[in-house]
């Protein structure tokens, strides 16, 4: 009877959150201090899906929960992003009778990588999407090997794992899963590329024996097609492929037979979306409906956009800070166009979460790419203009093309009037917005 006290208790603050719009996460957080094990109160749909990693798992859960929704499936989800405890108890409350059944015929929720050992011993998923694991806020994550035991902790034999099968990161959870395990790919592609290009990776080992990994080809980073001269470890076979990507139509091939239309193909968004196909066709949805969810569904301009200034193209690249290999997808993005461009990189700031003003992730991005590009002007904006500066001249960049400001409307005020060429914006989320609205205002304002 407590249980169920302490959730109506929970769904009357759900109630009173959204009259009042507060976060989403209060309701939450009160039913677990009125009861630590509300969690196992609740009564589970059939399918219950779960997407973890450093990166991605926004934008997979999102894409997952709309083919669902498209095929006829009521779907609870976490759309705005509460991934700890406290969010996945309001999602719950959100979705639930008075007794604790769930009114949905699926569940689909993003889980910090940190919090799945809490979140699945009660909420266990049938299904877990690990979209990678990188270095990613060192200051609360520490090493991504950490990362890894905490996720291997929240592990069943009973979770079926979907993985991507080009990052030999990614088979350590092989070696250890005793459950099913569904993989996917991309094949080799217009850019891919067979000398690395990156020095910091995550793995350059095999994770049996410890012996240098040898590469057929890169699409980034250390994802690729990889194996180990020394024993049988190497790229396992996948099962669902990205055989084409055609960068001139804007789509992907999946399976030499799958169409599904991207309108920026940007590798990350390729990833994420043949993740999301793989784990629907999986469960037994209608392919041809997956790649027409994927086709037209709605893509989020927080992540990507372009549009133009006069006669110039702006391109706003959200990138997340404190994780490296999203910056070096962006670098390696921007690095595709030859013709002459600006590039502004900054924040507002480095956290919510935490006030330690930690730089060192800089340090492993390889702002070295741009070396070659045909740059007019560094624009670094923000808290940390110098630190980025700093960055870029030890890229060996020359300290003529990089200009600071303090002030992001002082640096548009620059940019639209002092530089040249195609503008690509590689921004914290914090500054996207404010930068695209800056750049879309009148001359004259």
């Amino acid at each position: 009877m407590y249980h169920i006290l302490c959730i109506i208790i929970g769904k009357v603050i759900v109630l009173a959150g959204k009259i009042l719009k507060r976060g989403s996460s209060l309701p939450g957080l009160i039913a677990l201090k009125l009861d630590k094990n509300i969690l196992t109160a609740f009564h589970l749909p059939k399918l219950v899906i779960a997407v973890t990693g450093s990166s991605g798992k926004g934008s997979i859960s999102s894409l997952i929960a709309k083919t669902l929704e498209d095929q006829n499936y009521k779907v609870a989800h976490n759309k705005i992003g509460s991934n700890l405890t406290p969010g996945i108890t309001t999602l719950l409350l959100e979705h639930s009778s008075f007794l604790g059944k769930i009114k949905a015929d699926a569940i689909v929720y993003e889980i910090d990588e940190r919090y799945a050992k809490y979140v699945f011993q009660s909420i266990k998923p049938h299904y877990v999407v690990i979209s990678n694991i990188s270095r990613d806020q060192p200051p609360r994550q520490g090493h991504f090997d950490l990362v890894f035991e905490e996720i291997l902790k929240a592990l069943t034999p009973s979770m079926h794992l979907i993985l991507n099968a080009d990052d030999p990161y990614l088979q350590k959870f092989a070696l250890k899963h005793n459950g099913p395990i569904t993989y996917y790919s991309i094949l080799k592609n217009q850019y891919s590329y067979t000398k690395n290009k990156f020095m910091n990776l995550n793995i350059n080992y095999c994770p049996k024996c410890n012996q240098k990994l040898e590469y057929n080809y890169y699409n980034f980073e250390n994802i690729g097609d990889y194996h180990c001269t020394a024993c049988q470890f190497q790229k396992p076979k996948a099962d669902n492929i990205v055989t084409k990507i055609d960068y001139s139509n804007s789509k992907i091939i999946i399976n030499h037979t799958y169409s599904i239309e991207l309108p920026h193909l940007i590798l990350y968004d390729v990833y994420n979306t043949l993740a999301a196909f793989t784990i629907t066709s999986l469960i037994g949805l209608q392919k041809e409906k997956i790649c027409d969810t994927l086709s037209h569904v709605h893509k989020n301009k927080k992540l990507f956009d372009v549009f133009e200034y006069h006669d110039r193209v702006v391109t706003v690249l959200n990138n997340k800070n404190e994780n490296s290999s999203t910056f070096n997808q962006s670098l390696l993005y921007v690095s595709r166009y030859q013709e002459e461009k600006t590039i502004v990189i900054g924040w507002k700031e480095i956290s919510r979460r935490y006030q330690f003003d930690d730089l060192s992730w800089l340090y492993d991005i390889d702002f070295e790419l741009l070396n070659k590009l045909n740059v007019h002007k560094f624009v670094c904006v923000g808290i940390h203009r110098y630190d980025i500066a700093t960055r870029l001249k030890y890229a060996g960049i020359d300290e003529k093309t990089i200009t600071v400001f303090d002030s992001l409307s002082d640096s548009v005020t620059y940019i639209k009037q002092k530089t040249k060429g195609n503008i690509y914006a590689i921004l914290n989320f914090d500054y996207v917005e404010p930068f695209k609205q800056a750049m879309k205002e009148s001359d004259a304002s």
